[in-house]
């Protein structure tokens, strides 16, 4: 009889993504970097962006995802209170892309753009904008 192959485990490696610090005055220098500049002579400082874990869906604490949710609610209704279209496409995905960075920025954790997540923060898309009608059609009413 053949031997049986030995299967390697492969271990999940996580996903790692750069985010973009603030330089502020000095942004304009910094878009090439400081190694592209003949008057420094210092090295690059380590740490002047950062490398940051992405977290999948599965393992975001509950009270994350709640706050994703709750800061994609408020980009939609700013977006329907201004344009008084419902996001769809680039858009939406600037929309979550935007939703995504500022959980990070409050939390520290970066959730990773998949279809959970994408599900999770398009879900709330029509509901928030149904409400919002909904509103509007009571205040008529009362009017009238």
């Amino acid at each position: 009889m053949a031997k049986k192959k030995k299967h390697k485990h492969h271990k999940n490696v996580p996903s790692l993504i750069e985010v973009e610090k603030d330089y502020g005055f000095f942004e304009d220098f910094m878009e090439y970097g400081p190694q592209y500049d003949t008057l420094n002579d210092c090295p690059i400082i380590p740490g002047e962006t950062m490398t940051v874990q992405c977290i999948s869906f599965k393992k975001l604490a509950s009270s994350t995802r709640k706050l994703l949710r709750s800061i994609m609610e408020d980009l939609v209704l700013s977006y329907w209170e201004s344009e008084r279209q419902i996001p769809f496409g680039g858009k939406l995905n600037k929309m979550r892309e935007a939703a995504i960075r500022e959980g990070y920025s409050l939390t520290g954790q970066y959730a990773k753009d998949s279809d959970e997540l994408k599900h999770l923060l398009n879900e709330c898309v029509p509901t928030v904008i149904n409400k919002e009608l909904q509103k509007e059609s009571d205040q008529q009413a009362d009017k009238d």
